[in-house]
């Protein structure tokens, strides 16, 4: 097998580690900032479950513009951990989820190569785990695994049918009770291919200044497309554009919330990641969804998943958004 110089670039330990007093330091300052429900004994509970996934893999913060919309955060591992087991053990999870099972079914693909990773809700704790497929993989592969409801199977030929053929990331949603694919995308969009795309989700297309920002940030080789789909119907809920690793000091136009928790977040890693995803959904319900890292090096994990970060060369600078990051 040939050695993989990304794949020892994203488990070298992070230049700058974890650290819980500073994490904390800053989850309280940004809640606070935003305005949003917090629980130290919570979030004391979560590092401590997870302890080893915190301290060896990479930290990032994210919410989204939503009025009373909460603070989460999340890990990325750096190597396969069964967070599933650890989330049960402490009473995160009951034993019967099915989206525990999906979890299980698709880590076990690839040989066992897929990593596992979670989002935390910064006054409830777990929300969602995410499954890295250790490579870009068929969507076959995905909804054919084994224990996955026909209902999502039945999808394969519409995903198909947009080009929209290999995923990296699954992902699964306990209070919302859905199921996230994250696809490689062909770049660069165009007007045709993200109304099929929000059509997906019975939403309109965005209008011809919205799209024209997105376009501006997008990557133009490809770029990360996420789809919501019910776990119970298969409906699709929601489709999302992702621009990750904007150019730095370039941001595209939010209002004050997303300002603030760029400028209020705190990243100690070498190289800032800050990202937004165009979320759409029926009945126009689009909003905007912001990450930003933390600490482990988000970067050079990232980097490690052959990812197109956003148009870092060609961005125009003057869709840059004052204030928007400190």
């Amino acid at each position: 097998m040939a050695h993989d110089r990304n794949d020892d670039a994203r488990r070298r330990p992070p230049a700058v580690g974890f650290s819980r007093t500073r994490f904390l330091a800053g989850l309280r300052a940004t809640a606070e900032a935003l305005g949003t429900p917090y629980s130290e004994s919570v979030t004391h509970e979560v590092l401590d479950a997870y302890a080893p996934a915190f301290r060896e893999g990479a930290v990032l913060w994210r919410t989204t513009d939503r009025p009373g919309a909460g603070l989460d955060y999340r890990f990325y591992a750096r190597r396969p951990m069964d967070t599933v087991t650890i989330a049960r053990r402490a009473g995160f999870l009951a034993e019967d989820d099915p989206l525990a099972g999906l979890v299980r079914t698709w880590s076990g693909l690839y040989g066992g190569a897929p990593e596992q990773s979670c989002d935390f809700d910064a006054a409830l704790g777990l929300t969602k785990t995410w499954v890295y497929l250790a490579g870009t993989r068929p969507v076959d592969d995905v909804l054919d695994a084994p224990g996955v409801p026909a209902v999502l199977r039945e999808l394969k030929p519409v995903f198909h049918g947009l080009g929209l053929d290999h995923v990296r990331h699954v992902a699964v949603d306990y209070r919302r009770r859905s199921v996230n694919l994250y696809f490689r995308a062909r770049g660069p969009v165009d007007p045709e291919q993200c109304r099929r795309f929000t059509a997906l989700a019975g939403a309109e297309p965005p209008g011809e200044r919205l799209f024209g920002e997105m376009a501006a940030f997008l990557s133009r080789g490809a770029y990360t497309f996420s789809v919501t789909l019910s776990l119970a119907t298969g409906a699709v809920e929601r489709v999302a554009f992702y621009a990750l690793k904007l150019p730095a000091g370039q941001f595209p136009s939010f209002g004050s919330r997303l300002r603030t928790f760029f400028a209020t977040a705190p990243s100690h890693d070498p190289e800032e990641m800050n990202a937004v995803a165009w979320s759409f959904g029926a009945g126009g319900a689009t909003y905007v969804k912001a990450e930003r890292s933390h600490c482990g090096d988000l970067v050079e994990l990232i980097r490690g998943w052959n990812t197109f970060f956003s148009r870092s060369e060609t961005t125009d600078p003057a869709l840059a958004v004052p204030g928007g990051a400190s």
